[in-house]
């Protein structure tokens, strides 16, 4: 009798307009996240959608149907499908999330030719919040909560249909604004740089393309900048500045140069916590800039991915993992690296590598990009730093070379460090100082013309951005005979709670220094003391009472956030079994709601009401449970063993459907007091 039953349950064919136009709504809303976050042609997913409203009023009118034919023909297109799936992930199998994508969507498209019932269309659901699943993992906009709310308010109406309640408008926005205020809060707190074998979004498709580039930096500011160098070049005025463009990544770093940056993203990284992204690194200074003395660069080719930048790489378990996201074309061919990086997931068969440790890529770096590096961080303790020694001058000639600098610059530095003994400790004093006597400002005046930039900055300006502060103590120590170099690369960026990465925008273009001992070898230090970005200034400028209050309330919120996202992190392997044991339960409840006929949601509903209001209690028997309520419980009972068990026919069973509703209807209303008045009468 129960296999009877569960046949009879899935044979039942679903005639509800609205219930099959509401899961077409949420394929075509899960169709367009995907179409948005992986970059799928537009051609391709109108074709889809087209042909999936095709399936879908083509299955209603056939819903009654066997379709034996259609089915041996679904079932071919299926097994082609994911033959092309393996095929595509062979090929390139550290990006995977588009061959997974298309394949779903395939799937779905031909399972929307065949639904016939109820469960059918609960699996064209659950395909749709797959996909929608896969554009939200690679969604680094919050424009998804857009798409969310979307598909947020046809999940909870689908809901509401297959459990068989009464659609209220006002009912249905209460639940989409408490699920989205659930969500605000949960959603940020979840870890999202969750290590799993699966090579996941590593690396996006291979670039093969010819380029005459032969490892040279190229940017806007290249070929025009090479003039510099030259002795004569001080004569040349700096080159016109662009927001959208940071003028230390050219062959010379013009210090000359005067502006405010763009808040402009440029890439995205998904990584453990934030770090500097090391770019290019110069070792000549000529007193009003940088540049690099050797232009050797050597190739490094691979025949498998990564690439091995170092001799005896570590596993990449025992590395942290920056997985970059590049927002918009580059106008540069730098690769950008956390500093020690060991293994390079790169979509280029060849790299370059400049004289100064700095990667170049054989094309412009195009939007969309993705590559994965996998880096050690340096941590020292303060024994190891204290006892390192400056290494032989005649090895590092060129990172301590100095042009004509002016007395002041070198009887300040040597006044800072008088009474310190260890290269460390000297070094420590002159970040200390530059830090407590000098002000970070953007707001600096142009260089006059035959001044030493360090000299203006340290006696006149007494005030400078972080390429100031970085060329100062990068001369500061080739004064004290240590050897430096400047940095220049992208500070970290902001941490998105919402999306676990770092968003990093074109005034995040920052200037550091290297600095080398032994036998630790080169050592990054940041001598720019902390800024507020403009942003900040700006909002402190026009700072009121409740701008004031707003803007601490929603700083407050972001480092709750930050913070518990940081942790939650750090735990991620308790986080994510608890996440997907609490998400199958609620799944596996779900199918079974799916399973269930009307007449088994309705009779759920009207016990469960019943129970709670205390109007029966728990028997071994239906009747018996039922007995309290008189006649009304009886008939219930009766109607519903009917519908369940008995062979009625079409006609038949709408008559008792309908008598069951009503008696249900009168049940859920149930009142003993009024139920007793009218016996009397």
């Amino acid at each position: 009798m129960e296999r009877k039953r569960i046949r009879l349950i899935k044979n039942v064919v679903e005639d509800s307009i609205l219930l099959r136009g509401i899961t077409l709504y949420l394929i075509v809303v899960s169709l367009f996240s995907v179409w948005y976050f992986l970059n799928l042609s537009s051609i391709y997913i109108s074709s889809i959608i087209l042909l999936t409203l095709i399936g879908f009023v083509f299955s209603y009118y056939r819903r009654k149907e066997r379709n034996i034919l259609l089915k041996i023909l679904m079932t071919i297109g299926m097994m082609y499908f994911l033959r092309q799936f393996f095929v595509e992930l062979i090929k390139n199998p550290f990006d995977p999330r588009i061959p997974l994508a298309t394949f779903l969507i395939n799937l779905n498209t031909i399972h929307s030719f065949d639904l016939p019932t109820r469960l059918d269309l609960g699996f064209s659901f659950f395909i749709s919040i797959i996909l929608m699943i896969i554009a939200g993992i690679f969604a680094r906009e919050a424009i998804f909560i857009v798409f969310f709310l979307f598909f947020l308010l046809g999940m909870i109406i689908f809901l509401m249909l297959v459990n068989d309640y009464r659609i209220v408008p006002g009912y249905i926005f209460s639940i989409t604004l408490f699920v989205l205020f659930v969500g605000f809060l949960i959603f940020p707190l979840l870890p999202k740089d969750i290590r799993i074998g699966f090579r996941q979004d590593i690396m996006s498709q291979l670039i093969t393309r010819l380029t005459n580039f032969q490892g040279e930096l190229k940017s806007p500011y290249a070929e025009a900048s090479n003039l510099y160098k030259l002795p004569e070049g001080r004569k040349i005025p700096p080159l016109k500045f662009n927001p959208e463009e940071y003028y230390g990544f050219a062959p010379f770093l013009d210090l000359r140069q005067r502006g405010e940056l763009s808040s402009s993203i440029i890439f995205r990284v998904l990584t453990p916590w934030g770090i500097y992204h090391r770019g290019i690194a110069f070792d000549t200074y000529n007193g009003f800039g940088w540049y690099q003395s050797k232009e050797e660069v050597k190739t490094i080719d691979t025949i498998s991915q990564p690439f091995l930048l170092k001799e005896n790489t570590r596993q990449e378990e025992y590395l942290q993992r920056a997985t970059y996201f590049i927002e918009r074309d580059f106008q540069n061919n730098i690769i950008f690296l956390p500093k020690g990086t060991e293994r390079l997931y790169y979509p280029s068969p060849i790299i370059f590598k400049d004289s100064e440790d700095g990667y170049r890529s054989p094309f412009e770096l195009p939007k969309g990009l993705i590559y994965t590096g996998f880096y050690q961080e340096q941590y020292y303790s303060t024994k190891e730093l204290l006892e390192t020694k400056i290494p032989p001058q005649n090895q590092f000639l060129n990172y301590l070379q100095l042009p004509n600098i002016p007395k002041r610059v070198k009887d300040l530095t040597f006044e800072i460090t008088k009474g310190y003994q260890t290269p460390w400790e000297k070094l420590m004093a002159i970040k200390n100082y530059l830090e407590d006597n000098y002000e970070y400002s953007l707001d600096i005046p142009p260089l006059p013309d035959n001044e030493d930039a360090v000299d203006n900055f340290l006696f006149e300006v007494k005030k400078g951005y972080c390429e100031q502060f970085a060329t100062a103590f990068a001369v500061m120590a080739r004064i004290i005979g240590v050897p430096s170099r400047l940095v220049t690369g992208y500070g970290p960026g902001d941490l998105n709670p919402w999306t676990g990465m770092y968003e990093v925008k074109v005034k995040n273009a920052h200037a550091w220094v290297e600095i080398y001992l032994e036998p630790l070898g080169w050592i990054t230090i940041d001598p720019t003391p902390f800024a507020l970005d403009s942003e900040e200034r700006e909002r402190k400028e026009s700072a009121n009472f409740l701008g004031i209050i707003f803007n601490s309330i929603g700083i407050i919120v972001q480092n709750v956030f930050v913070g518990a996202y940081k942790v939650l992190n750090k735990y991620q392997y308790i986080v994510i079994p608890v996440f997907v044991l609490f998400s199958f339960l609620l799944m596996r409840n779900f199918v079974n709601f799916l399973r269930l006929t009307e007449e088994d949601r309705i009779f759920r509903r009207v016990i469960k009401r019943l129970k709670r209001k205390g109007f029966i209690k728990e028997d071994v028997s239906l009747y018996n449970m039922l007995e309290p309520l008189g006649d009304l419980g009886r008939n219930f009972a009766g109607l519903y063993y009917a519908l369940k068990f008995a062979p009625l026919n079409e006609e038949e069973k709408r008559k008792y459907k309908e008598n069951f509703k009503e008696q249900a209807k009168k049940l859920l209303s149930y009142n003993p007091s009024t139920s007793r008045e009218k016996v009397k009468d």
